[in-house]
């Protein structure tokens, strides 16, 4: 490393820890790859004027869609809330020669639950991301996480039908989108089309780290044209597929068939429903023990092995003539992936009925998967326990060459190491999308911090229980500042494919993290916020919430007006800076009063917490409420003032070192008492 670059990057972590945050000895980050360019370019500028308090109703327009009958001003579905449902049947085949292909048909059971008349539906072809000239490999280039890498490939789409006829002209293709024009409208309230097709797509290598192959490993999704969304926020929601930002679907129930050849082993979303066809006696009997098994940590014994190591490596000098095909099910899921190799291992366990499953090549995953099963199994138990029971019968991780993806029921996984912690904090995040956005369907395609965010937000709890003593809070401010400092930062509600590529990870996961937490900690309090996040889960379980309807849950279950809140750190790029200026301590005929005299350098306010060091030799800590900065007279400086015992000799900000205040300089006045031990963040109260 050049020592210039050294230098500057060990000045901004030098400044991270003056937040007073103690880096813990074993960081476990969730998974994203950021470029990391070393640039320090000093405090960040303020990014909005005007009244921090003000009610921002042009920016909410979509976001915040005014209360009625479909969305209560609560934040809960009103009651004629309603949305579309997508069932589906797919039958298709993996072509493994010359680089694979994957080819099928498609059959679309759409309901339509609104009350409008529908003349026209519009449909996802998420691999035209790969066509020469797409919007997409325009966007990101060739060799980056989310680029084409000179692939050509895409749908070829054939035999396209509505009711059994052809849709009014030709399909009309638009990138990744593709609308059909229908001879008979679909009536409002329950009406329905069947919609079918013939697809066929070449597999990438490299599929913008959401699928591809590594030799005879396929990893597949976005692999069937899936129903566009159609609500009552937007009407048909057609952002295209551009790499960057993820997905936004119907729920329903899909049945899939894989047909591969016969020496593969398929993992898929879902439940398998023909494993006397696919798997031998000795593998039914050992996948029935796994689901009488309890997973726990460092605890092999609770763990059966579906696939042998031995009956895997034998498949890879065993070669099996003819084709296979494995059936699966999922009930109530927006999606479904899959993933097949000859030489699986696949690990089995389970808890409180829920089977978690492993498979892996061992030669490339290394022995940290030998602990995925109950690696998953962890992640069910943690966030069950903490924010809504896992509504499926079974999780499954696969290890493979996408870095991190999510889908229901079913994750891909980057290879590891020997050592079981290289995966965790990739398999716990992965898993964790089940909640958000699998269970709770947000927009992911607009709205990456409903998902990605919250997501991270849930990660620090688990890591911290999974490493007691560590503290996912440093980490993530870390990130979040990084991008403050390179000026790539963007608000929260920036659609993702417009987020710089170097900041996606600080903008659609720590920022949110940390935001969240902060409000969990230090504005709402943790009992109230955990249990508004419950209901929020809870209200939009299977449902497409809007921000708004977020926004709304915490402010009415919790009881707080945080229109402050939102506005600060969703709406601008803004930082928290505010400053002690000094202290005075005056005697009155009510006894003795300490002031002080503070400031607020950015446009965010913040209720302010300090510890006061007192003359007797003691030490108070004091919290001001935010409500000191709305008063139009006060602008950005306030005198917040206390009763006190003795005389103020010195002030600290924040003393327990988890507020992102991002410039700790000004954050203490004359002998300032020293600043608390920062550790966990997530302890319920």
């Amino acid at each position: 490393m050049p020592s210039e670059l050294f230098h500057r990057r060990r000045a901004a972590l030098a400044a991270l820890l003056a937040v007073g945050c103690a880096r813990p000895a074993a960081q476990v980050m969730t998974p994203v790859r950021i470029d990391m360019s070393g640039n320090v370019v000093g405090a960040a500028r303020a990014a909005d004027a005007g009244d921090p308090f003000q009610i921002f109703a042009p920016l909410g327009r979509v976001d915040w869609p005014g209360p009625n009958p479909y969305r209560a001003a609560s934040g809960a579905p009103g009651p004629a809330y309603w949305q579309q449902r997508a069932d589906y049947t797919i039958a298709a085949t993996l072509d493994t020669a010359n680089g694979g292909t994957v080819s099928g048909q498609v059959t679309i059971r759409y309901t339509n639950n609104s009350p409008d008349t529908l003349r026209f539906v519009w449909l996802q072809l998420d691999q035209n991301l790969y066509r020469p000239g797409s919007k997409g490999s325009a966007m990101n280039p060739a060799e980056s996480r989310w680029g084409v890498r000179g692939f050509k490939g895409g749908y070829d789409l054939s035999d396209v039908r509505v009711d059994g006829r052809p849709p009014v002209g030709a399909p009309k293709i638009d990138d990744t989108m593709m609308r059909l024009d229908l001879d008979a409208p679909i009536a409002p309230k329950g009406g329905r089309a069947t919609i079918t097709l013939r697809f066929r797509f070449a597999v990438p290598e490299h599929g913008s780290d959401r699928m591809g192959r590594d030799g005879t490993l396929f990893e597949i999704a976005q692999w069937y044209p899936r129903m566009a969304v159609y609500d009552d926020v937007r009407g048909w929601n057609t952002d295209p597929y551009l790499g960057q930002g993820e997905f936004y679907l119907e729920y329903g129930d899909i049945d899939y068939s894989i047909t591969a050849p016969a020496g593969y082993v398929v993992a898929g979303s879902g439940v398998l429903q023909n494993a006397p066809e696919v798997l031998t006696a000795d593998q039914r009997e050992r996948l029935a023990h796994a689901r009488t098994l309890s997973a726990a940590p460092g605890r092999p014994e609770t763990v059966a092995a579906v696939v042998t190591r031995e009956e895997a490596a034998a498949a890879r000098t065993r070669p099996v003539s003819g084709t296979k095909t494995w059936r699966f099910r999922a009930e109530d899921v927006r999606d479904v992936a899959w993933a097949g190799a000859p030489d699986f291992r696949w690990d089995a366990t389970s808890w409180n009925g829920i089977l978690c499953q492993a498979f892996y090549q061992m030669e490339k995953a290394h022995r940290s998967w030998e602990s995925g099963a109950e690696q998953t199994c962890w992640s069910m138990r943690t966030y069950s326990t903490l924010f809504y029971p896992y509504p499926y019968p079974q999780a499954t991780s696969v290890a493979g060459p996408v870095g991190g993806m999510e889908y229901p029921m079913f994750v891909m996984v980057h290879y590891g190491s020997d050592d079981p912690s290289s995966i965790f904090s990739t398999v716990d995040h992965e898993q964790g999308h089940e909640w958000y956005p699998m269970l709770v369907g947000s927009n992911e395609r607009r709205y990456a911090w409903m998902d990605e965010g919250f997501n991270t937000y849930i990660n620090a709890f688990s890591n911290e229980r999974r490493y007691p003593g560590m503290s996912a809070y440093a980490g993530y401010v870390g990130d979040w500042r990084q991008a403050v400092e390179q000026r790539t930062q963007a608000p929260l509600m920036t659609r993702p494919d417009w987020i710089d590529a170097r900041a996606l990870g600080a903008i659609a996961y720590r920022k949110p993290g940390v935001a969240l937490l902060t409000l969990r900690n230090h504005v709402v309090g943790a009992d109230t916020f955990d249990r508004a996040f419950r209901e929020y889960t809870r209200r939009w379980a299977f449902k497409h919430p809007t921000p708004g309807d977020f926004f709304r849950t915490i402010e009415n279950v919790s009881g707080t007006d945080l229109s402050w809140y939102w506005r600060s750190f969703w709406y601008t790029s803004d930082v928290l800076d505010i400053a002690v200026d000094s202290a005075a301590t005056h005697t009155t005929p009510a006894g003795t009063i300490a002031t002080l005299y503070l400031r607020r350098t950015t446009s965010i306010p913040f209720p302010v917490a300090a510890r006061l060091k007192l003359a007797d030799g003691s030490a108070r800590d004091v919290r001001f409420p935010v409500d000191l900065w709305a008063r139009p007279s006060t602008g950005d400086r306030i005198e917040a003032s206390v009763e006190v015992p003795a005389r103020v000799v010195g002030v600290r900000l924040w003393p327990d070192g988890t507020v992102p205040d991002f410039d700790a300089t000004n954050d203490t006045w004359g002998d300032a008492p020293p600043a608390g031990a920062s550790g966990a963040v997530t302890v319920v109260p």
